[in-house]
């Protein structure tokens, strides 16, 4: 390796050292568990601290010359830069500023902290509860930091609801899990975390306080990034050249083309009835609460099985998946189905897949409203997406990667991430995965989704739509429940160019695929899918560099 390139993998290595110190949890979730006793801070020194340590380092790798570099070497450049400059943009642009400006973020860092100690099974579990009741101690002080952080101002009030009914699901957090997990596995601990886990109780009953009387009341802020921030996330975090107009031109045209579809699809199915009567009568055939868990083990085995017998990708030796609850407070903003990936630095490659379950104290008709956005026709689908060979496998393939900066690609690569998930539901229809006519129009009314999605994404963030509007169009045109509907707009305020990644990213790989295949004529799909997999996690701009150079 050149001496240029060296230092630059050594440096970023050092830069690396310190974010993980700095971020306990997010170090907790990529596998390295020397920061696991602790949450990290936000006061204001460590705050100024932060940003000044981002603003140097990427200074520092803007000024590198690379162009003696190889090209896996620049590439890498690209996602080191690329990363860094978006975690100095979260801190310093006043449309962001999350801990400034979101009260949820300290509840779901804190309960992240607490949670992947206990969901991944990294060590003994006795060990990973020391670390618990570590955080545990913390909690009150994190979130105290959060209250003096908060500017109610400038809190989006969707934001401040959401949070307040987070907070709210604590106290069965800790019942539901901690606390029954410290009684069975560590009966001499559970005195400690008990009392821990009563601090932070009244914590967060502090916190829930302050949300209700001091945020709430005041919380004047816009969700809505603007269109100039929209279209510098595009090109600096995706590294895409299309814009927030074009973008919603795509979408649009999407949503009408996938619609048209679903509607000659559905004159083959009954041509008595519209796509929209069938998926209505199809929703009705869905698990019962308790066998909701079991469907998706079913499914999930039943995909795996399909991506070996017809050789679709390899999937690497040692890599498993457990399906659990979705904790509670994240319900709020999984109201489906949702996949926690193992860490980059772990060597059990075991992935987490949650299923929100069914609420045993809601009524007879919300209960059934739930389980219709689990019916069979679109489970299989949901299945493939999350596992094999959707997110769980491209993941486990990504974390395999030699150099630091790949294997943290994740972290800029929502659009081929979530795009080769959406691709692979399509290309496993055309294997036969996905048989039944009914479910090829449960798979095609997701794509509709996801093209509402596009026009979400930039509608809200551009002030051309209300969540209400939002949720209204989710509600009429793509037929989600207003539940779920309503879970899924709350996060697309909070996450913007997240929610085009899945169908564009789609189309950027299908372009991909097309353009790689003329360059290597007769290779399998196997082949294929191992050459793009073995990239690891890349936009796709940066992953056709490295694919067609």
């Amino acid at each position: 390796m050149r001496s240029a390139e060296a230092q630059f993998y050594q440096r970023f290595e050092a830069w690396l050292e310190n974010f993980l110190q700095d971020h306990p949890v997010i170090a907790t979730f990529l596998g390295d568990h020397r920061f696991d006793h602790r949450l990290g801070s936000y006061s204001p020194e460590a705050v100024e601290a932060r940003v000044r340590g981002f603003r140097e380092a990427f200074e520092e790798f803007a000024r590198m010359d690379v162009s003696g570099f190889s090209l896996d070497g620049r590439i890498d450049h690209t996602i080191a830069l690329s990363l860094i400059k978006l975690l100095l943009k979260e801190y310093e642009h006043e449309k962001l500023q999350s801990h400034l400006r979101n009260p949820g973020f300290y509840l779901e860092e804190a309960m992240e902290g607490l949670f992947g100690l206990l969901m991944k099974d990294f060590a003994p579990l006795p060990e990973r509860l020391r670390s618990t009741l570590c955080r545990l101690r913390e909690v009150p002080r994190f979130l105290k930091e959060g209250m003096n952080n908060i500017i109610p101002e400038r809190v989006p009030p969707l934001w401040a609801e959401v949070a307040l009914e987070q907070v709210r699901m604590v106290p069965a957090f800790l019942s539901g899990l901690i606390l029954p997990t410290a009684q069975q596995s560590s009966p001499e601990l559970a005195p400690e975390i008990e009392k821990a886990a009563e601090n932070v109780l009244k914590a967060t009953e502090e916190y829930a306080s302050f949300i209700q009387s001091e945020v709430i009341p005041r919380a004047r802020g816009n969700f809505a990034v603007g269109v100039e921030l929209f279209n510098e996330l595009l090109r600096e975090k995706h590294l895409v050249d299309y814009d927030a107009e074009t973008l919603l031109k795509i979408g649009w045209e999407q949503f009408e083309q996938t619609r048209f579809q679903m509607e000659e699809l559905a004159r083959r199915i009954d041509p008595r009835k519209t796509a929209q009567e069938l998926l209505e009568e199809a929703k009705k055939d869905h698990p019962s609460p308790e066998g909701l868990l079991k469907a998706y083990e079913e499914a999930m085995k039943a995909a795996r099985d399909f991506v070996i017998e017809k050789e679709i990708a390899t999937i690497p030796e040692g890599e498993s998946l457990r399906i659990v609850e979705t904790p509670h407070y994240l319900r709020p903003l999984i109201p489906y189905a949702a996949y926690m990936s193992p860490g980059i630095f772990e060597e059990k490659q075991e992935g987490l897949f949650f299923v929100t379950p069914i609420d045993p104290d809601a009524s007879p008709e919300e209960k059934e409203q739930k389980l219709r956005g689990h019916n069979y026709a679109k489970l299989p689908v949901t299945a493939l997406h999350e596992a094999y060979p959707g997110h769980h496998l491209q993941l486990v393939w990504a974390n395999r990667q030699k150099s630091l900066p790949r294997r943290l690609g994740s972290f800029i690569a929502t659009l081929f991430i979530e795009g080769w998930a959406f691709y692979c539901e399509e290309m496993m229809e055309e294997m036969g995965f996905i048989d039944k006519p009914i479910q090829r129009l449960g798979r095609l009314a997701d794509q509709l989704w996801r093209a509402a999605r596009i026009i979400l994404d930039v509608s809200l963030h551009s002030g051309r739509m209300t969540v209400e509007e939002g949720v209204n169009f989710l509600v009429e045109k793509c037929r989600l429940e207003p539940a779920n509907a309503l879970a899924e707009v709350r996060r697309y305020t909070q996450t913007p160019t997240q929610p085009q990644s899945y169908l564009m990213g789609k189309l950027l790989i299908l372009e991909l695929i097309s353009d790689y295949r003329k360059l290597k004529p007769g290779i399998t799909l196997k082949e294929l899918h191992d050459s793009i997999l073995g990239c690891g996690s890349l936009p796709p701009a940066l992953m056709r560099q490295k694919l067609l150079s």
